[in-house]
């Protein structure tokens, strides 16, 4: 019993970090390359993941593969996935997705004494990404420097 359990943490974290590492480089090539934002994909991966998540996801998605009755046909849900995260690598999608995750529209800016308004990016560790709409422009601001969301 504890052999399966190990083994399907073990195996579902290969199996469901495919599928999470597929998606997110759909995002970067089509999102964050898209935007110039200039962050380390291994930063993105790590900082927009849901541990909550993953790791039950990860006993589950190994169980059902490995050692449930029905394992074929979660195997082939599994494959039907796989598929579903690759259409991420397809420019419109991955932008799609990339903004449905990260960006919030039309949101109000201030550093020092000058107020904006822009497209927020992406909120890093260290530095906010927002595209300028009346600039045509992606800019980089170290987030200390932001006064904040008005």
């Amino acid at each position: 019993m504890i052999y399966r359990i190990v083994n399907s943490f073990f195996m579902g974290i290969a199996f469901v970090s495919l599928i999470d590492f597929l998606y997110f480089i759909g995002i970067k090539i089509n999102y964050f390359d898209f935007y110039k934002i200039s962050e380390y994909f291994n930063i993105i991966f790590i900082d927009n993941q849901n541990f909550y998540i993953l790791f039950p996801a990860f006993f589950i998605t190994g169980y059902l593969t490995l050692y449930s009755r029905f394992s074929r046909f979660f195997t082939r849900v599994y494959v039907l996935i796989i598929i579903l995260a690759l259409t991420s690598i397809y420019e419109p999608i991955g932008r799609y997705f990339g903004k449905l995750e990260f960006m919030q529209k039309e949101q109000f800016f201030q550093v020092g004494s000058i107020k904006f308004k822009g497209d927020l990016l992406y909120e890093g560790r260290q530095y906010i990404y927002i595209y300028r709409n009346d600039l045509s422009k992606t800019i980089k601001i170290l987030k200390k420097d932001l006064k904040g969301k008005i």
